[in-house]
């Protein structure tokens, strides 16, 4: 049996249930998927967002003629197609697929290196290069607010998180 990567439309955010249902039958599916760290009330998180949202790849022959069975699984909608065809990926994409939604969902966060009120960083670029500050706040999900002694008066200063690092007590 000559099995081919088909791709399927699914139902708004029934994905994972499509997926299921779909395992249930016997028929290996790959959802692309990828962590992401987001600003939540406040609060950095990491959620799962799927890459292709609505759209799941199942691996099935095309001798199989189960496309009926497929198309009523729960929460799919239908094949992708193209006209009158029926869209089907390559291999290479979806090995290229894996290995992108496998790299970047391996790199864990590391939570010791997060920093919290009261913690010395050091500046490592810009005007303010080389001094000693003091962690105060996120400024959003790409900034900081520094205390910074300059001239003898503690002043509050964004900065961008990639020009700071943590110091060692």
């Amino acid at each position: 049996m000559n099995k081919e990567w088909f791709v399927v439309y699914c139902k708004s955010r029934e994905e994972l249930r499509a997926q299921q249902n779909l395992e249930n039958q016997g028929i290996h599916s790959f959802f692309p998927k990828i962590c992401k760290e987001k600003m939540i009330r406040g609060k950095k998180t990491i959620v799962t967002q799927a890459l292709f949202p609505n759209y799941l790849f199942i691996f099935i022959s095309q001798d199989d003629r189960n496309f009926t069975r497929i198309r009523s699984t729960r929460g799919i909608n239908d094949f992708v197609r193209f006209g009158k065809e029926i869209a089907i990926a390559s291999p290479e994409l979806i090995k290229h697929l894996q290995a992108i939604c496998h790299s970047i969902n391996d790199l864990k966060v590391d939570t010791s290196l997060r920093l919290k009120s009261g913690d010395k960083v050091e500046v490592l670029s810009g005007a303010f290069k080389g001094l000693a500050a003091i962690f105060s706040e996120q400024d959003g999900l790409q900034r900081s607010i520094l205390l910074l002694n300059v001239l003898n008066q503690e002043n509050k200063i964004s900065f961008s998180n990639k020009d700071i690092k943590k110091l060692n007590r």
